[in-house]
C-alpha cells in the first residue's frame, strides 16, 4: 500500500476488517490500545494540542500554524475518527506571506473534520529491520483542498502521516501494558533539513510493512505541480481520555501477538 490516497475507496472495507482483526487471537503485528485495567477503549474520547505546527513539501515550501488542535475518538481498540484544526497558517513565497485556510473556514484556519480523517495505531518501523515503535497514523480518506491568497494557490493534501507515541519529548517510546494519563505524539521530519521526508513511514500490519506518506500538489495561478512528498512537524500532547460518563480514564497499549 504505497500511496492511501489510490485506495481511498476500500479504506472504510479495510478498517472494518482491522477492527475485526483486532479481536482475533490469531491476528499479528497489531498495536490495541484499552482501558487501563483491560476495559473496553470503544468510546474512549480525548484531546491534543500543539505548538509549532509545520508542513513542509520535498522543494523546501514550508507551511507554518501557530497551533493544531485535535478531538479524538475510540471507535475499537486500534481505530478512531478524529476531528483536526491548524489555527493561524500561512506560507511565504516570492510574493510574499500568503495566508492559508481550507473550504468553509475564516482566513489562516485548516479544519479536517470527522469525515475525511482517521487514527489507526500501529508499530512504525525505521527500516524492515528497525522498529516496532508506538505510533498513530492519521489518514486522509478524502484529499484536503487549501486555498491560499485568497485563491492565488491552491494545495491539495493527500494521504497519510505517522507520529510516534512517546512518554514526553525526550523521545521515550510509550512502554506497553502500562497505564498513561497522556502521551506525546511526535510527527518529524528525517532530519531538520530533509524537507518533505517523513520520519516514520513505515507501519507494521499483520505482519507486513506498508508504505504511508503524505503529498502535495500546489496549483498557482492555474498551473498544477507536481505531487511533492511531504512532511509534518509537531508535538501533540494528548490527554483526557474520557469515557462516556464523562470520567477521566488512564489507557495502555498492548501488541496482540
Amino acid at each position: 500500500m504505497k500511496r492511501i490516497s489510490t485506495v481511498g475507496l476500500c479504506l472504510a472495507s479495510v478498517f472494518a476488517l482491522s477492527a475485526m482483526a483486532a479481536s482475533s487471537a490469531s491476528a499479528t503485528g497489531l498495536l490495541l490500545a484499552r482501558v487501563a485495567g483491560g476495559g473496553s477503549i470503544a468510546g474512549v474520547s480525548f484531546l491534543s494540542l500543539g505548538e509549532a505546527a509545520l508542513l513542509t513539501t520535498h522543494n523546501g515550501s514550508a507551511m507554518r500554524c501557530t497551533h493544531v488542535n485535535n478531538r479524538g475518538l475510540f471507535l475499537s481498540p486500534t481505530l478512531g475518527n478524529i476531528l483536526i484544526q491548524f489555527v493561524n497558517c500561512s506560507t511565504k513565497t516570492e510574493a510574499g506571506t500568503l495566508e492559508c485556510s481550507s473550504s468553509g473556514e475564516t482566513a489562516n484556519n485548516i479544519h479536517l473534520p470527522l469525515a475525511t480523517t482517521l487514527f489507526h495505531l500501529g508499530l512504525a518501523h525505521l527500516s524492515s529491520t528497525v522498529g516496532k515503535i508506538p505510533a498513530m497514523v492519521i489518514l486522509l480518506t478524502k484529499d484536503v483542498k487549501l486555498s491560499c491568497a485568497s485563491g492565488l494557490a491552491e494545495i491539495l493534501v493527500l494521504g497519510a502521516v505517522i507520529g510516534a507515541l512517546q512518554l514526553d519529548p525526550s523521545e521515550k517510546r510509550i512502554p506497553l501494558n502500562t497505564p498513561f494519563a497522556n502521551a506525546v505524539l511526535n510527527f518529524e521530519q528525517t532530519t531538520p533539513t530533509s524537507f518533505g521526508l517523513q520520519h516514520l513511514r513505515l507501519l507494521l500490519f499483520e505482519d507486513t510493512l506498508n508504505t504511508y506518506d503524505l503529498d502535495f500538489v500546489t496549483t498557482i495561478l492555474g498551473t498544477t505541480g507536481p505531487v511533492e512528498l511531504s512532511a509534518e512537524v509537531v508535538l501533540d500532547l494528548l490527554d483526557l481520555f474520557t469515557l462516556n460518563s464523562g470520567k477521566h480514564v488512564e489507557i495502555e497499549l498492548f501488541e496482540n501477538s
